[in-house]
């Protein structure tokens, strides 16, 4: 009747690991949900922000930081046309002075654009920066991505409609039929 990752606390609750609610039980044997904390969820702009910090956070170490940084921009101007609130996100690319601040801002006008569009575009710079890194990055990339993102950014993502655990295994299919295709051509 539990699920893993929560625990039955002496005055009846049931504090739940994997979410922002603490269960309590009623006499008749179902639950209601208090808030565990005053936690407000985050904007869908500090999601974009996050996304973005971690898509360069990881392919610096696979680059250098000012061929990231060229890279990003040059996704984000062929996306806009088709996701026009792109023009929202601005890269800092004066990433030579010492205490520049946050590389990425996004201002809070993404805010207002619907939870699926977001997703279409945070779908779309993931795969595009994954295969601007090369065939061989993509299991590991994406892996990285969600190593690095916190529970909750995950979450929010998947309701997006971004499931990083689906592209993780896109990519894994990609590679394994590229292999195929190459071995199908030596022999």
């Amino acid at each position: 009747m539990f699920r893993y990752g929560s625990i039955l606390l002496s005055s009846g609750q049931r504090f739940n690991m994997y979410g922002p609610t603490l269960k309590s039980y009623t006499k008749k044997g179902t639950f209601t949900n208090k808030e565990r904390w005053d936690m407000p969820l985050p904007e869908k702009s500090d999601i974009m922000k996050s996304v973005l910090k971690t898509l360069i956070s990881i392919s610096r170490r696979k680059t250098d930081l000012p061929y990231t940084i060229i890279t990003i921009e040059d996704l984000m101007k062929r996306l806009e046309p088709q996701y026009g609130f792109l023009k929202h996100v601005q890269i800092n690319d004066d990433f030579y002075t010492e205490g520049s601040g946050d590389v990425i801002s996004v201002m809070s006008d993404i805010n207002t654009v619907s939870p699926t569009e977001l997703g279409k575009a945070l779908h779309s710079i993931i795969d595009s920066m994954n295969r601007s890194l090369g065939a061989n990055a993509g299991h590991f990339f994406i892996k990285e991505i969600r190593n690095n993102l916190s529970d909750e950014d995950l979450s929010i993502m998947r309701d997006m409609g971004v499931d990083l655990s689906l592209m993780q295994l896109e990519s894994e299919i990609i590679r394994l039929e590229r292999e195929i295709a190459e071995r199908k051509k030596q022999s």
